[in-house]
């Protein structure tokens, strides 16, 4: 883990970020992990070149949703649009950051989202991820979300494999729960590891002080329609898995995000 500290604290969060509700629905959120960890947030403001590339083909066409006009891309105007919307979710990141106290950081991104966005968040130890870009619900808005100084009442799901990474991000997950009162679902993907009965009992050990406040689920199917099922009817806010976890694949990622409705903290 590139910026872990030897204790393997939690140093740095980030959260990838657009104009987008969903994420400034993940900045409050993510906003308030950085608060309860005692770590820095760093906001990073996605551009991506593959849009950019669509937005200089002579034949595509722009439907203004306000005006109905059609009008070509202007790949000029939408790179101004973006550089505007960049100060805008700076400013909203500083806003949050300061209300929480939590030191922060922002930077732009640009590479390509569907095959590249994992990169974007190299030097963090844990990295927020929801649904933005081209792969944002047009229609549906998440439910308003304000930051908190405490995750009090927040569901936070962790998929756990018993794999080093799914340690670790089970460690994440307790720290949350213990230290600012979340409760904790643990997820028992058992297909890709030991079976279900031996990652119960390892994970009961880890939970001490938290087996009031968590519960263990076993996850009955493999695929992402059975695990956002899951996700669903638990309630969950976050789902917290490790940067190995097929889920990740670039083939499935913006599948999973998009079939499991919550944001995601990749742990690494």
């Amino acid at each position: 883990m590139s910026a872990a500290d030897p204790g393997g604290r939690i140093r740095r969060i980030a959260v990838a970020l657009d104009a987008s509700p969903h994420s400034l629905q993940g900045l409050a959120l993510a906003a308030g992990i950085a608060a309860a960890l005692n770590a820095e947030l760093e906001g990073v403001f996605v551009e991506d070149t593959e849009l950019l590339r669509l937005a200089g083909l002579p034949f595509l066409r722009e439907l203004r949703i306000a005006t109905l006009c059609e009008s070509t891309l202007d790949v000029d105007r939408l790179q101004r649009e973006l550089r505007a919307a960049a100060r805008g979710v700076r400013e909203r990141l500083e806003r949050t950051a300061g209300e929480l106290g939590v030191a922060w950081s922002f930077r732009v991104w640009r590479g390509d989202l569907e095959a590249e966005i994992l990169g974007a968040g190299l030097d963090a130890e844990l990295f927020a991820l929801g649904r933005i870009g081209r792969f944002a619900p047009l229609r549906r808005r998440p439910r308003p979300t304000a930051p908190r100084t405490t995750l009090g009442g927040l569901v936070v799901g962790v998929l756990y494999t018993g794999s080093e990474g799914a340690e670790r991000v089970l460690s994440i997950a307790l720290e949350l729960g213990i230290r600012h009162a979340a409760s904790l679902v643990v997820i028992l993907q058992s297909a890709i590891s030991a079976d279900a009965a031996t990652l119960r009992d390892h994970v009961l050990e880890q939970l001490g002080t938290m087996r009031e406040q968590s519960r263990l689920v076993p996850l009955e199917a493999t695929d992402t329609a059975g695990l956002a099922a899951t996700v669903r009817n638990l309630g969950m806010d976050l789902l917290i898995l490790d940067e190995t976890n097929p889920l990740l694949a670039r083939a499935s990622l913006w599948t999973s995000l998009e079939t499991l409705g919550c944001p995601v903290a990749i742990g690494r």
